[in-house]
């Protein structure tokens, strides 16, 4: 048992890179900067979804200079900024705060402690508390208006593009939806000037997970960026963050994070054109879910059982020939 427990071990430090989980904050009144503060036992980077749960603070209190790193931030309980504490995001990146979440800002040196997007200051410590519901994304305004304080009509809880051969798989999902119209399917070959492809319907009004996919065939361009307008029916919208594809051919990257109800969520760059064995493992190498995926693309949902205690399970992800990586999520 002890060697197979090394043997996980290995297998996750080489392959982890693959990997864009979720990670949540677990520690109350940790520090931003400590790796003690995260479930995953590391900073927030690159690709995550970043949670702050109702009940927990994490306070910011140094410079995270993460300017080249797209972020999803949910806020549901508080993020604290102290000290001249500094928090730079990619402008692709999201912030939203909940109903009960805030973002406040004391005991420091005031218009030293900002969020930036990009180039954009979004929150500055002289301003009052953010207080859910809000958003700040590249759409919003500049601070004191940074963000966006109506009502959040929908809540996304996935977006992803695969290739699969000459088309591109649009994929997201929805947790909620109320007075939602529809969706544009958004289009760029240089990430700055968009098109709309297409438009999807919208559920209206839905409190269930709702799932949407639109194909984009015979694209020729060598990379593409994606992203999805959402539409209220009184003709408010928001936009989602940017994905983006390379069309020739490469390593498949599959991303690998922690969905709802002890789920998994497996997202394949582009088509496997074989059957993917999928282990989800504790770590000390008890295999509590197995399952088979016939030539997967885009993304695909793994669920374990609903006995499976909460904790940190690795994901082991192979085709038997080429695919073999793995990552790490937290089951609660």
């Amino acid at each position: 048992m002890k060697k197979l427990y090394a043997t996980c071990i290995v297998f996750f430090i080489v392959f982890s890179t693959f990997a864009n989980p979720v990670i949540t904050a677990d520690n109350n009144n940790g520090r931003w900067r400590n790796n003690s503060t995260w479930d995953l036992n590391r900073r927030p980077k690159d690709g995550d979804t970043v949670i702050i749960p109702a009940g927990i603070t994490v306070i910011l209190d140094n410079n995270q200079n993460l300017s080249n790193a797209v972020l999803f931030i949910k806020v549901y309980g508080t993020l604290e900024i102290r000290n001249g504490g500094r928090l730079s995001m990619d402008f692709s990146s999201t912030i939203i705060v909940y109903e009960g979440g805030i973002i406040t800002a004391h005991n420091g040196a005031g218009a030293d402690e900002t969020i930036r997007i990009g180039n954009v200051i979004k929150f500055r410590g002289t301003e009052d508390d953010k207080m859910g519901p809000a958003i700040s994304d590249a759409t919003t305004g500049a601070s004191p208006n940074g963000f966006n304080h109506n009502t959040l009509p929908v809540k996304l809880i996935g977006f992803n593009v695969a290739r699969k051969n000459n088309d591109v798989l649009i994929e997201w999902s929805t947790s909620q939806e109320a007075n939602s119209s529809h969706y544009e399917i958004q289009r760029s070959e240089n990430g700055s000037a968009w098109i709309t492809i297409a438009n999807v319907s919208a559920a209206g009004n839905s409190s269930v997970t709702k799932n949407y996919s639109y194909t984009d065939r015979n694209n020729t361009a060598k990379v593409s960026y994606y992203r999805i307008k959402q539409v209220d029916q009184d003709g408010r919208f928001e936009i989602t963050a940017v994905r983006s594809v390379k069309m020739e051919t490469g390593n498949i990257q599959v991303k690998i994070s922690s969905g709802s109800n002890n789920s998994v969520y497996l997202h394949f760059s582009q088509q496997v054109r074989s059957n993917v064995i999928v282990k989800v493992m504790t770590m000390n190498g008890q295999v509590v879910k197995q399952q088979t995926i016939s030539n997967p693309v885009g993304q695909q949902n793994v669920s374990v059982q609903s006995g499976a205690n909460k904790g940190i399970y690795v994901v082991s992800i192979s085709d038997g020939q080429n695919l073999n990586t793995s990552g790490q999520v937290f089951l609660q």
